[in-house]
């Protein structure tokens, strides 16, 4: 028997050098001992205590669903033309989730409700007038659609996040359209708001070159608006030319270009850096995206060696690489539009049909190497995260700066060490000796809390403070409970070896029963709760486990060898 307790002491003080161990790094400076942080990273601090960024992001769900629409609206397009349906025209209402299809004969409406109808179940036929059907988005989809938006954006921001390299960032839905992020000790504002708030929608489609809309408007341009003539080929080899508006200001040159588009395409503005500023030029590129990002299987930057100058180089997976070839084969000397979140990147000119199923992206050839290669590098980055389901804004975007955290750290200290400091002299001068068994327990309680954080990378924020000074308290309740006991058992006549005894055995369905409602509730916060509150549940569940650990387990080991060392009679 007495072996046993030997092995439990060597036991606990293997705990106890092993919290060290594990809180060295935390305490001691990494750059006088580099080798410290082989050990583990210590602990990780939360935003309130470390300082870092907060944003409260707002998903465009309904921009979600819009794309949607407009992707089934091409989807039908082509299954009418595999099930050889003759139609006058397929478009997409620019506000509703509804697709208006005017097919050519009334013999083929059967076949259009079998092939059609029928076969597109994310949509129901609300209306018909004559040849023109009407078929609106199903609500139960839409409602889906939605949060499936919310879902992978919250996914899509966690891979680029992660990709930064940032220690436990926060990165939780937050109502029904927001999202909530945290990132502790990150101070690049700007790069941050430019990585999580780029929607990375790659497109590529063809410049619509064979169009000149423009030239009726030629007359009473908006100031800072002008016209300039453009030149290209058709895939024929002919020659074309059409007008193209330029501008320094983008919201005039977009609302002048507003409605002017001939049906099918689209006006897209490229931002050109040129030593005397911004200035922004339209590109008038047709509506239908050949590829988008999805099919992208890498990103990554490259050096291009005669020009010095990075960019970033794409891969497609095979069903990309396969339609690249087909639209490069199809529209040879026709000027291809990269288009990255409605913004053209560059339009080069397709030479020859390109196989492989690779491409690239050019970045502002203004600015100095290092720059273009920061740019490349966070470009590529959030194109291999993928792109978001629809577009993001800020809707709250502050900082805290170290010395706020720093400040709180402080009053955490203090807070901690007044409460162990009022325990400890409030058990001794009641319990005498078994006061300061208990005093020592709740030391080792809080030490092997902070160990247990710092091993699995949990992140202590200033309610995770509070979490650990509430579990102080329950230490401190349970070792009340014990000694009360063996009170009572000694004034029932037992010896003190047996008043021990009892003493632990029958105060442990009480410590249990008050630790195990605390943990159900404390697991529910943990569960359903998202930043601060998460933060407090997660210290108040291990701090739950360690207290019940050395009030049960530690305080039993160290009486009986006090007891085993002569002390009889312990001050109870």
């Amino acid at each position: 028997m007495e072996k046993n307790w030997t092995m439990r002491a060597w036991f606990i003080l293997a705990l106890v050098i092993g919290a060290v161990v594990l809180l060295l790094p935390s305490f001691m400076d990494r750059e006088k001992y580099p080798w410290i942080g082989k050990i583990n990273e210590g602990l990780n601090l939360g935003l309130d205590l470390k300082g870092g960024i907060h944003f409260v992001l707002s998903v465009d769900v309904e921009k979600a669903v819009q794309d949607r629409v407009d992707r089934q609206t091409d989807e039908i397009v082509k299954r009418l033309e595999e099930e050889k349906i003759p139609f006058t025209s397929v478009k997409a209402d620019p506000v509703d989730p509804i697709i208006r299809i005017v097919i050519q004969s009334e013999s083929d409406g059967e076949k259009f409700r079998d092939k059609i109808v029928d076969y597109f179940q994310t949509f129901r036929k609300t209306a018909q007038t004559g040849l023109e059907y009407e078929l609106t988005m199903r609500e139960d989809y839409i409602q889906n659609l939605k949060e499936s938006s919310v879902d992978q954006a919250i996914e899509t921001l966690r891979s680029r996040i992660d990709a930064l390299g940032l220690k436990e960032p926060v990165i939780v839905k937050q109502g029904a359209n927001s999202i909530l992020i945290q990132l502790p000790g990150y101070k690049d504002v700007e790069r941050a708001r430019s990585i999580i708030g780029q929607t990375a929608q790659l497109e590529f489609k063809i410049v619509a070159e064979d169009k000149d809309p423009l030239a009726a408007y030629a007359e009473n341009l908006p100031e800072g608006v002008s016209l300039q003539q453009g030149r290209g080929q058709t895939s024929e080899g002919g020659m074309v030319s059409y007008l193209y508006a330029v501008g320094a200001d983008k919201e005039t040159l977009l609302n002048w270009l507003k409605g002017k588009a001939p049906e099918g395409t689209e006006f897209l503005l490229e931002e050109l850096v040129k030593a005397e500023g911004k200035e922004y030029m339209s590109w008038l590129v047709e509506r239908k995206a050949y590829l988008t990002g999805d099919m992208l299987t890498d990103a990554r930057v490259d050096v291009d060696q005669q020009r010095n100058r990075p960019y970033v180089s794409l891969s497609f997976d095979r069903n990309g690489a396969r339609i690249f070839e087909e639209v490069t084969g199809k529209f040879i000397k026709r000027k291809m539009a990269i288009v990255l979140d409605n913004r053209v990147n560059s339009a080069p000119v397709i030479q020859s049909k390109i196989s492989g199923g690779n491409a690239m992206i050019t970045l502002n050839s203004m600015s100095d190497f290092n720059t273009t290669l920061a740019e490349a590098k966070d470009l590529s980055l959030v194109l291999r995260a993928g792109s978001l389901p629809a577009p993001v804004t800020f809707e709250e975007n502050r900082t805290v700066g170290p010395s706020l955290g720093a400040d709180s750290i402080e009053k955490g200290k203090l807070s901690i060490a007044a409460g162990i400091l009022v325990v400890v002299i409030a058990m001794m001068i009641y319990y005498g000796l078994s006061g300061f068994v208990a005093d020592l327990a709740v030391v080792l309680n809080v030490l092997f809390i902070m160990a247990f954080m710092a091993a699995f990378g949990a992140t202590l924020t200033f309610p995770g403070i509070a979490g650990i000074v509430l579990t102080i308290g329950m230490a401190v309740d349970a070792n009340v409970l014990i000694n009360e006991r063996i009170r009572e058992e000694l004034r029932n006549g037992h010896s003190f070896q047996t008043a021990f005894e009892l003493g632990y055995e029958r105060a442990f369905s009480a410590i249990f029963d008050s630790n195990l409602t605390t943990a159900i509730a404390g697991f529910f916060l943990w569960n359903f709760g998202s930043g601060t509150v998460k933060g407090f549940a997660i210290t108040l569940l291990i701090g739950i486990a360690s207290s019940l650990f050395t009030a049960i387990y530690v305080t039993k080991v160290i009486f009986h060898f006090m007891m085993k060392m002569g002390f009889k009679k312990i001050s109870v």
